[in-house]
């Protein structure tokens, strides 16, 4: 019953609007859907899941298409993923699938905000240093997208605790800044049986890859995982922000294409880039020893 009276003042408060191309389209406001939701005692997330089922667009949504259709908007609403590490990679990967209406997200970083952060990462202020990571991300994404369900763990992620933290996540984006717990939060991920997103950065390069669980994955990258290094080029040659947004830009697109069901560009291979002079390569990772394919 609460369905269908949520559906009813939807279509009474929805109003049709005009993209800057002339076509038209049916949206919902937030002030209207926030009462919407008052009104019948359901979260925001329902409301606006019940909304997109029939076609009825919140507005923040609306430059999303028709790049995205409502149908894509409803899954991208509807999917879960874990963001480990809350850092220059994990801050602006937090913001852009906020944005795009990614509708659960969880967020894990047990580090706090410090001076050196604030060069990079997005989630960073002088008012938040000494401030959890997570907490700040968690307060950012419901500023940004108060439909979004967010939970927030302000602990470090280990082969112990992984599984709990991905729980019923569909993937998840590695923003680490070791090896050493990439490999980590791989092994928990072929566990789970769901994909990560990958990328890292070093001064204006980077790079990025997906792996899926039958994938040789991070060791075609850095070889046994007891015999990779335990840090990447980052601690040498610094990281600088247009860097880590540009790399954190890349995860989300390959994480969006896979909560769409689209193909990756990524999988089974490394992308491979130089902000500073705009090159990028992508390598493909040859199959395994013995594979048929």
């Amino acid at each position: 019953m609460k369905s269908n009276q949520t559906l009813k003042l939807l279509n009474e408060k929805a109003t049709q609007r005009t993209r800057p191309d002339q076509s038209r389209y049916t949206a919902i406001s937030l002030e209207d859907a926030r009462h919407i939701a008052a009104a019948t005692e359901q979260s925001l997330f329902r409301v606006e899941q019940i909304g997109l089922e029939d076609s009825i667009l919140p507005e923040r949504y609306s430059r999303n298409q028709k790049a995205l259709s409502c149908k894509q908007q409803l899954q991208l609403h509807m999917s879960k993923i874990a963001i480990i590490g809350l850092g220059g990679l994990g801050g602006a990967v937090t913001e852009i699938l906020a944005r795009i209406g990614v509708g659960n997200i969880t967020l894990v970083d047990g580090d706090c905000f410090d001076e050196s952060n604030l060069n990079r990462q997005l989630l960073s202020s002088s008012e938040f240093l000494g401030i959890a990571k997570a907490k700040v991300a968690a307060q950012r994404v419901k500023a940004i997208n108060p439909a979004v369900r967010v939970t927030s763990h302000e602990t470090f992620f280990t082969a112990k605790n992984g599984g709990e933290l991905l729980g019923d996540s569909q993937l998840a984006i590695d923003c680490l800044d070791t090896i050493r717990d990439r490999f980590i939060l791989e092994e928990c991920c072929r566990e789970l049986s769901i994909p990560m997103v990958s990328a890292a950065i070093g001064g204006t390069c980077g790079q990025a890859t997906v792996v899926f669980p039958t994938d040789q994955g991070l060791q075609a990258i850095y070889g046994k995982k007891e015999d990779a290094p335990s840090r990447g080029i980052e601690a040498s040659l610094g990281t600088l922000p247009f860097a880590a947004v540009y790399m954190a830009a890349v995860e989300c697109a390959e994480t969006v294409s896979l909560l769409l069901d689209k193909k990756s560009q990524l999988r089974n291979s490394l992308l491979v880039t130089d902000i500073k002079d705009h090159t990028a390569e992508i390598f493909h990772f040859p199959p395994p020893a013995g594979s048929s394919t």
